[in-house]
């Protein structure tokens, strides 16, 4: 009896030593090449699970020497070595398959208790580097699970995004998380504050710009999927109120479905834009000075839809709009009389369609309903982006800008207030490393802050950037602004949403300091000028 209690006990002790503690989808302050989704600690190792997921025919190596790879700890500083490699060979060059997805597993040295996160460092290469990889799993206060299956021999992977911008952990970033597919299923764990809305893509759609996804809400503990991306009226999602949802959706559907069909073989037979609309359109694609191209196709984007299309073409889509007035009218109706989650994206949808001009003639109507649902679900996140854009409508010349607080590209935090004071005209000026448009803006911006810094002039940029900053530092370097450059990384703040600027890439704002009010909204290199001029002089 006393050898079997030694025994017992012997084989509690390995067990206990033996321990693996488990993160999944672990928060990353900054990565590019690859992504980690999950991580397991034990007293022998620390083991990544990692995937390359990039487009098919691109290639993925890890390159160099086993010695140069290694974990540094946050707070101890520490270096934690490589141990091996399963799923791919070290120097060995991978072409990517048509899922996009190259899956394989990293063994480091086991992480001292004292760092709760790392910096991946792989061959010195920027674009392989992983900073603040989180060895702690995410708090989760109403812990719901996602399980799916995926009907496709192509899908690797599926992307979860949350369909706003908001975050309530880093384990679900604002981009998507990315979720491996082991024999065609997957399930994920989701911080959640309420009943929200999330859309699920196949990974090799996702990188091809594909607008195919399985859009569905959590409102219940466990939320099961069956999703088909080639034909996904064929998606099946658990609970009653993801099929009240889909129920309404082919209600809309139906509505716009014959005129559909209509509109396409006459866009097939050459019936489409009017002589005017198709005037504009050689014009802008004959232009070589691209500003000028850029004119010219918001020149077309704006004419009335009467003018746009030739005569065959409106004929149709006037009795559709017809149609789908009706239709969204007596939906309206029933939201307001009887607010549900089934009609919250409805209604936010008939909303950002207002930013294009109101076509259906329902803004009263529309903005009703969105005010009610902002304010009844405030804790959905439909509900609170609704929120945000309805307070965002405030942002116009003459009202308050609203602060922030942001790290520059160091990560340093800065007070944009606190930056501003005691200059006389300040220009914000909300920019994206990849927006072509927003860089020569802000190019044309340098002479006249050179000439007028010393005067009372301040600029301070802010760049919208995902993942990580190296292409804002190319842009910043490669551009030469000399002034405070700020980063949205993520869309962690908000600030083009608070901001009315939405999917815009950037914007331009005026502030006077003195008065903390907005002056200009977009304005031309020569308004801008004009206004620093009287200002500083």
């Amino acid at each position: 009896m006393k050898k079997l209690l030694t025994l017992l006990l012997v084989a509690l002790y390995l067990a206990s030593c033996g321990k693996t503690h488990t993160i999944e989808y672990p928060a990353m302050e900054s990565y590019d090449s690859f992504r980690v989704h999950k991580i397991e600690l034990t007293d022998s190792a620390t083991i990544i699970h990692a995937g390359a997921y990039t487009f098919e025919e691109y290639w993925f190596r890890l390159q160099g020497d086993k010695g140069e790879y290694y974990l540094a700890g946050r707070t101890t500083g520490n270096r934690y070595q490589l141990l091996g490699i399963e799923g791919i060979e070290l120097n060995k060059k991978y072409t990517i398959d048509a899922s996009g997805v190259l899956l394989f597993t990293l063994r480091f040295e086991p992480v001292a208790k004292e760092d709760k996160a790392v910096d991946m460092v792989l061959d010195g290469s920027e674009s392989l580097n992983i900073r603040g990889l989180s060895l702690q799993q995410p708090e989760i206060t109403r812990p719901r699970r996602i399980k799916g299956e995926v009907v496709s021999d192509k899908t690797k992977a599926v992307v979860l995004i949350r369909e706003d911008l908001f975050q309530t952990a880093l384990s679900i970033e604002s981009f998507g998380t990315v979720i491996p597919l082991i024999d065609g299923k997957f399930e994920i764990a989701i911080p959640t504050e309420g009943d929200d809305f999330y859309e699920l893509v196949a990974w090799d759609q996702h990188i091809k710009g594909s607008m195919m996804n399985c859009e569905f809400i959590v409102a219940e503990k466990e939320v099961d999927i069956v999703c088909d991306f080639e034909e996904m009226s064929n998606s099946v999602v658990s609970g009653e109120i993801n099929h009240a949802i889909k129920a309404l959706k082919q209600r809309a559907q139906a509505v716009a479905a014959p005129y559909d069909k209509q509109l396409e073989e006459l866009e097939e037979q050459g019936f489409y834009f009017s002589d005017v609309a198709n005037d504009i359109l050689a014009r802008a694609e004959a232009e070589s000075d691209r500003d000028k191209a850029l004119a010219l196709y918001a020149e077309l984007r704006n004419l009335p839809d009467s003018v746009k299309y030739c005569k065959e073409y409106w004929a149709v889509a006037s009795q559709q709009l017809k149609a789908d007035t009706e239709m969204a009218r007596t939906i309206l109706e029933e939201a307001v009389a009887a607010p549900s989650l089934v009609y919250i994206n409805f209604v936010y949808q008939l909303y950002y369609s207002l930013r294009y001009g109101d076509q259906y003639g329902l803004y009263n109507e529309i903005m009703q309903a969105a005010e009610l649902y902002a304010d009844k679900f405030a804790t959905n996140n439909k509900g609170r982006e609704l929120a945000e854009k309805l307070e965002s409508e405030k942002i116009k010349v003459g009202s308050e800008y609203i602060d922030f607080e942001a790290p520059d590209m160091q990560g340093r935090m800065f007070r944009f207030s606190e930056m501003t004071e005691g200059s006389r005209i300040v220009i914000l000026d909300m920019w994206a490393s990849w927006c072509g448009p927003c860089r020569r803006a802000a190019m044309k911006n340098i002479p006249i802050y050179e000439k007028y810094k010393d005067k009372g002039m301040c600029v301070v940029s802010i760049a919208r950037e995902s993942k990580n900053t190296n292409a804002l530092k190319k842009a910043v370097e490669q551009d030469g602004y000399t002034w405070p450059v700020l980063v949205e990384l993520n869309d962690r703040l908000n600030l083009w949403i608070k901001y009315n600027i939405g999917n815009a890439a950037g914007g331009i704002f005026i502030i006077d300091p003195a008065t903390k009010k907005i002056i200009a909204i977009g304005p031309s290199t020569e308004e801008i000028e004009a206004l620093v001029k009287e200002y500083c002089e």
